[in-house]
């Protein structure tokens, strides 16, 4: 029956019109080589049937056809067998012992012995079924190879035909494959015991066994217990078949040799595999006949391999399986002797440096770089161009896939290397005796993977990993236009080789009679995308024949789909059998010319070349999913048979190894590849998955990365927030100290991790996360827990440590600002009242004012001096009241301080300024973070410790010393002198000069009133000077102002405008009026005044019991008492060797004259006052008059002369005379030196006392 041949314009155009989208499902079967009157073409349907050609006038054309179709089902059948052992190779790795597992019958005499076998059977039976598995398809696929082999030779003797290259590389991996099983059966000793123990199971458990499977366990126990059951096999059936079959595996040697010598597309798997297919084919060939001696064939130059096996020793083989070549072509009996790896140390570091990714890394930096740039340069101005037909042009076609085949290349020589590099640390791991710090008991995983990789070498490998993943997502990334423009330039490439080369070989061959040229003419016609050739080609001039063709164009369409492997593999074929130098019709001679010209050769073998390229090009995503595969790096199965573990911890895992490095690297740079490691569990598990079928390793692998991820996100964050924190630090602390504390060179790059925090889908076994949500709950702990610190540490120390407790609070708000930026967190002020616990339900203050009251209240007031001078209160040197109890000063990381050693010593020194004294500097930071509500709960507090002081301590002392004083007792007339009117007083106050209790209760507890009443009034002044006093809410003793919502009554007053002009009845006017009255705002009420009004309440409360009116008829008028106390504690003898001044500052003179004030007996008292009237005396004496009382350390005062006489004295420092000539002036005077001291102190207080005064009457608040 006779069929017209399709004209392809009826069918191509109407198929090259269906879209099919790149990544649809297959649903078809296997494709199946159709011929149909001589056009081979290739249908892809489960129904189809095959056709032989029909018979054509040229035999050679025929024979031709007929051997390709002959040859194509021979590769289906090898790469059956190939996928079948693949899938039992996956089987075999992931393998398991089960005998390590199942309890053993201890005894025969165990009651549930039988019992016991029986579940042993049960269980080790599947497993023994794998093992038949393996052991029969040894038997196909030695079967199926010997029959390939078989049926080629005939093709190759008699028709003078040879294998084609798809045929000879499609051997390589089936001879490979045997050479994986041979070496994952050798390493899985487990299966031998798993037999064993099913076997002692079967016996014991008297079960019936047929014959056939007494066989079949014999041949199974050969099979477990001899090694290399694959390769012997083969090789024992290879050698019964004729010389010819040698020939294959000649070509197949020869042809691998090529490929990883050349500069095609290859693979790494597929280099690998012809380096293993190489040295298996020696290993074939090598017989133990002197005859078959390898060494002394001449067919080919074994020299030519010998330095592809000394360049690549050894090679990756499956997983974390590693094979040294020597060990495959050495099994060889003439190849044991041979020596082709390095044996010289020297070669051997030289070899080593080959293998290593971080030899050539910053050359492959700079290729990759460029390479980046190229692609972008080409790919973006490509997507803004708008084609008339939606196409691309032919040019730019051309450039895009230049372009993206230099990446699939690129991509190829960075994974090769890596993978090279890992097979090369395995087969080569550390020797723990050359280095002392590995422990002695170190498994072999660990000497291969954990202590084999130095640290340059772990920072080359991350940037490996990081390179290749970048480009393969650059390259999945590529729009669907630019992956069309691919097919469309391979589409035409062939069509205009087919066009214009294969119809001029056609027309060569037919005009020398060659079968050739109808071999040629039938390739162009079935692969044409036009018509046919003229039959009459052969009679036509070379000129007219090139204008022909020429005036054949392509459909005016490019194919999206460009050629079907098949029809690629057919065109391989059909050119190689015409072209190569042992087709019949090229080898010539001497009067015979070739069939083709050698220039004819070389423009097929340039288009070879380029057509290696054309399969992974026609499928991208296929093709850089299997180059960006990783996966061999985390697989550890060898090893773990190998240390018979269980599994291994993740300190071993090499991903984990390389993020720990990234983690412990101080070079920020590195944190933005923290997460390229963890692709090669993604890597993994997809292959776990999807190719070795194994659901316990991916649960494994699941377990791994939960476990490591945690502690990414964990470290991460420490290490991120640590890098903020002293970005923050650097920013609080003071320009001057950066310097001096050797931080200014800290310049911190505030977007070093920035490229982590972008992760915001990040993609981990199949999970989408949120990186910068992960990383922000980590942050919010770590801003909690240093906010807590500092409160801590503040809590367990004076309140002068209130600066330190300001710069980590402003270090911790500054890290929170930094860190906000980039993801989002708790508001800080949240977590500061979180955390300070201000608002708690339980707790009426939080911590920071409660510490704060308490300090105050227990070692401010009752043990602090002031000195209005500095504006400071410093520490006395006595202490009258019991030592405060503090918690002990908590530890603390630099991770919650200033995140480095040189910051935290920088603001220790800059805050060691303020650690001895209280100033204006503390209270300005306490009202910081207490707020403006916290302050007039310490006002609270304080007001409450004065009135219980005044209630319990000094009303009950004012009774006794009432007592200590004179009843009646007048001033003394100018004419005492100086001296006698000091001795008069001090006459009449002996009593209370030589009082016990005077210091230690009475002084102290005027001390505690005096100096909570400077506390209140330095708030008062800092809330002046920061104008914020007028929005304080009150508690307690300050009268809560009301809140101003001037935008209602704003509007109201709008409507009330309106409904005026409307003449409603409603009374709006009103409303108006009485909101405006309900939310005005109340005026300021002063901090020192309320204070002072609720002091007054607490002293007219005891007024009574005191008598202490001010009247000058009563001898217990406070201003009499108040008087004598101040002429008492002036007195030198009081002190015992210190001054009153000294020992509690002005804080008892700010007491008792505010008592005075509040009281209204400030005329009396100065009018009345005993030290006034001293001085007044002391004025008038014209032996004392020339004294004049200047300033001392503690605000007192030198007794300095300003006579002539006395201008010898060398001055002090501040002004006054130094001691020596202050005595000389005294002594001039005539008054002893005790009067001295007391006129100096009385002095220094008549000046506290004027501005305490002074101070009070300007108080608004004070009646």
């Amino acid at each position: 029956m006779n069929q017209a041949a399709p004209e392809p314009d009826s069918y191509l155009a109407r198929l090259s019109s269906v879209a099919c989208a790149l990544d649809a499902p297959l649903i078809s079967d296997s494709q199946v080589a159709v011929a149909v009157r001589g056009y081979i073409h290739n249908v892809n349907l489960s129904d189809a049937s095959l056709y032989l050609s029909e018979k054509s006038a040229d035999k050679t054309l025929e024979l031709t056809v007929g051997f390709a179709v002959q040859e194509a089902a021979y590769i289906a059948k090898m790469n059956s067998l190939l996928e079948e052992g693949q899938k039992l190779l996956s089987s075999l790795y992931s393998y398991r012992s089960c005998s390590r597992a199942i309890p053993q019958v201890q005894s025969n005499d165990q009651s549930n012995r039988l019992e016991m076998y029986g579940t042993t059977f049960d269980v080790l039976k599947p497993e023994v079924e794998k093992m038949k598995k393996f052991m029969i398809f040894r038997d196909a696929a030695t079967t199926g190879v010997t029959d390939v082999f078989a049926g080629m030779v005939p093709e190759m003797r008699d028709k003078e035909f040879f294998p084609s290259t798809p045929f000879l590389e499609t051997c390589a991996k089936l001879l490979d494959m045997f050479v994986s099983m041979d070496a994952m059966k050798n390493i899985k000793g487990s299966m031998n015991n798993d037999f064993s123990m099913y076997r002692r199971a079967v016996q014991s458990s008297s079960r019936e066994i047929s014959e056939d499977d007494t066989i079949m366990q014999h041949k199974l126990y050969s099979f477990l217990a001899n090694q290399d059951q694959y390769s012997s096999e083969l090789k024992a059936s290879l050698s019964k078949l004729p010389a010819t079959a040698e020939d294959i595996i000649v070509d197949m040697l020869e042809l691998c040799a090529d490929h990883i010598e050349g500069e095609g597309y290859l693979a790494p798997k597929t280099r690998h595999t012809y380096y293993r297919a190489i040295a298996f084919g020696l290993f074939l060939l090598d017989k133990d006949a002197p005859e078959h001696d390898i060494t002394k064939r001449k067919k080919f130059k074994l020299e030519r391999f010998g330095k592809l096996f000394k360049a690549c020793p050894v090679v990756p083989l499956f997983a974390d399986q590693y094979v040294f070549l020597s060990t495959i072509y050495g099994k060889a009996p003439h190849l044991g002797g041979v020596k082709w790896e390095e044996t010289e140390e020297t070669a051997k570091a030289h070899l080593a440096r080959t293998y290593s990714v971080a030899h050539n890394l910053d050359a492959t930096r700079v290729q990759y770089t460029d390479y980046a740039a190229l692609l972008k340069s080409t790919i973006n101005p490509l997507r803004l161009v708008e084609m008339p037909t939606g196409q691309l042009s032919i040019q730019q076609n051309s450039q895009v896939y230049t372009v993206v085949a230099q990446g699939i290349n690129l991509l190829v020589t960075l994974t090769t290397r890596v993978l090279e590099q890992s097979a090369w640390k395995y087969a080569n791991p550390v020797n723990p005796q050359l280095n002392p710090t590995i422990p002695a008991e170190s498994l072999s995983y660990e000497l291969a993977v954990r202590f084999n990789y130095t640290a340059e070498e772990k920072r080359a490998l991350i940037e490996y990993i990081a390179m290749i993943k970048n480009l393969s997502a650059m390259l999945l990334t590529l729009d669907r236009t630019i992956l069309i423009a691919i097919n469309h330039h391979i589409f035409h490439e062939i069509q205009n080789f087919l066009r214009d080369k294969v119809s001029d070989f056609a027309s060569h061959a037919l005009k020398k009679k060659r079968g050739a040229g109808f071999i040629m003419k039938h390739l162009h016609d079935v692969l044409f995308d036009g018509p046919p050739l003229d039959d009459d080609i052969s009679t036509k001039s070379k000129k007219d024949a090139k204008s022909a063709a020429a005036a054949v164009e392509p459909s005016e369409s490019l194919r999206s789909n460009p050629i079907t492997p098949y029809q690629l593999q057919f065109l391989r074929t059909v050119l190689k059998l015409c072209f190569t130098e042992k087709a019949k019709g090229m080898r010539g001679g001497l009067m015979r010319e070739k069939d083709f010209k050698d220039s004819q050769v070389n423009e097929v073998q340039q288009f070879m070349t380029g057509v290696s390229m054309y399969p992974p090009m026609m499928d991208i995503e296929g093709t850089v999913r299997d180059l960006n595969n990783l996966s061999d790096l985390w697989f550890k199965e060898f090893y773990l048979e190998l240390s018979k573990k269980v599994q291994f911890p993740i300190s071993m895992s090499l991903p984990w190894i390389l993020t720990e490095y990234i983690l412990d690297s101080n070079d920020t740079e590195m944190m933005q590849f923290v997460f390229y490691p963890f692709e090669l569990y993604n890597d993994s598990a997809s292959r776990a998955l999807y190719h070795l079928k194994s659901k316990f390793m991916y649960d494994e692998l699941a377990a791994e990365v939960s476990l490591c991820f945690d502690q990414l996100i964990f470290k991460t964050s420490q290490k991120m927030f640590m890098h903020y924190k002293k970005a923050a630090a650097c920013m609080v602390l003071a320009p001057d100290l950066k310097s001096e504390a050797s931080v200014a060179h800290m310049e911190l790059a505030l977007g070093a991790y920035d490229t982590i925090l972008k992760q915001r889908n990040y993609q981990l076994l199949g999970r989408s996360l949120n990186i910068p949500e992960l990383v922000g709950q980590m942050m919010n702990t770590y801003l909690r827990k240093s906010i807590d610190i500092a409160i801590h540490r503040y809590e367990a120390s004076d309140i002068t440590y209130i600066m330190d407790l300001d710069t980590l609070l402003r270090t911790v708000q500054m890290t929170h600002r930094l860190l906000s930026e980039r993801m989002t967190l708790d508001p800080f002020e949240n977590m500061l009242a979180e955390v300070d616990e201000s608002v708690s339900i339980s707790a009426t203050n939080g911590r920071i004012i409660s510490h704060t009251i308490a300090e105050l209240v227990t070692d401010v007031i009752p043990n602090f001096c002031y000195n209005n001078v500095t504006g400071r209160f410093l520490r006395g040197p006595v202490l009258f009241a019991p030592e405060v109890p503090r918690h002990s000063f908590p530890k603390a990381p630099l991770l919650y301080l200033y995140g480095s050693k040189a910051l935290s010593v920088a603001f220790t020194a800059q805050n060691g300024l303020f650690k001895n004294f209280l100033g204006q500097q503390h209270f300005q930071v306490l009202k910081r973070w207490v707020g403006k509500n916290g302050i007039p709960a310490i006002v609270a507090e304080l007001a409450k410790h004065v009135d219980t002081k005044i209630k319990d301590t000094i009303a009950a002392y004012i009774g006794v010393i009432a007592k200590g004083t004179p009843q009646t007792m007048k001033l003394p007339l100018f004419e005492y002198g100086t001296a006698g009117t000091f001795e008069y007083f001090a006459a009449h106050l002996r009593p209370l000069i030589s009082y016990a209790a005077l210091k230690s209760d009475v002084l102290q507890a005027f001390r505690e009133v005096g100096n909570a009443v400077l506390t209140v009034k330095i708030f008062e002044d800092i809330m002046a000077m920061d104008d914020t006093f007028m929005d304080v809410q009150t508690i307690n003793i300050i009268t809560r102002p009301t809140d101003l919502k001037s935008t209602n009554y704003s509007k109201l007053r709008d409507f009330d405008a309106m409904f005026e002009s409307e003449h409603y009845a409603t009374p709006f006017h009103e409303w108006v009026d009485n909101n405006e009255r309900a939310y005005a705002p109340s005026p300021p009420i002063p901090l020192l005044g309320s204070f002072l009004s609720h002091l007054r309440e607490t002293l007219d409360s005891v007024a009574d019991e005191w008598q202490a009116e001010g009247n000058l008829d009563n001898p217990r008028a406070f201003f009499r008492i108040w008087s004598a106390l101040q002429f008492t504690f002036c007195v030198p003898s009081v002190g015992d060797g210190r001054l009153v001044r000294e020992l509690f500052g002005e804080g008892i003179s700010w007491a008792g004259c505010t008592f005075i004030y509040l009281l209204n007996q400030t005329d009396v008292y100065t009018a009345f006052d005993l030290n006034n009237h001293v001085l007044s005396v002391q004025r008038a004496d014209k032996k004392a008059a020339h004294l004049v009382f200047g300033f001392g350390q503690y605000g007192g005062s030198s007794v300095a002369s300003p006579t002539g006489s006395d201008k010898s004295a060398v001055l002090t420092t501040e002004g006054s005379l130094s001691p020596i000539a202050a005595t000389i002036a005294v002594q001039a005077a005539g008054l002893r030196p005790d009067i001295a001291q007391f006129l100096e102190s009385a002095a220094f207080y008549q000046n506290v006392n004027e501005e305490v005064f002074a101070s009070l009457s300007g108080m608004e608040a004070v009646a």
